[in-house]
């Protein structure tokens, strides 16, 4: 076999090595945003229920404080909402490995960010309404 055959070959065998990588980085990145998006909806049970309590406090002595947390709790409803309407599987079909990587590790952080702002909501209106 030739030099110029082998040296074909290495790079080849690199490139595809590569490639390889890089899907196996965009599914472990796609498998991490749905189970994110999976336990965040599983949380707007809890925002629901929780805005419900509050609604019945939200007119006593601390209404200002449980307006404050109602609040809270729709921003992260809808923050939630919004991201599941600009999140598109479709696009990600259509997109090459690099671009899907970029995408989906933005996804992930919005993701984390929300989950942050979810729990912190979550956690202050179930400390009140246990009170």
């Amino acid at each position: 076999m030739s030099h110029k055959n082998l040296s074909f070959l290495f790079a080849l065998l690199i490139f595809s090595s590569c490639n390889q990588a890089e899907e196996k980085l965009s599914q472990e990145l796609n498998d991490q945003v749905m189970q994110l998006h999976d336990q965040l909806m599983g949380k707007t049970e809890d925002v629901l229920k929780l805005k419900g309590r509050l609604d019945s406090l939200s007119s006593g002595k601390d209404s200002v404080n449980v307006h404050k947390m109602i609040a809270s709790l729709n921003k992260a409803d809808e923050s939630m909402m919004d991201w599941m309407h600009h999140f598109s599987l479709d696009s990600l079909g259509k997109m090459d490995v690099l671009n899907k990587i970029g995408y989906l590790k933005k996804q992930l952080e919005a993701l984390k960010n929300l989950e942050k702002s979810t729990d912190s909501s979550v956690h202050a209106a179930k400390n009140y309404t246990i009170k």
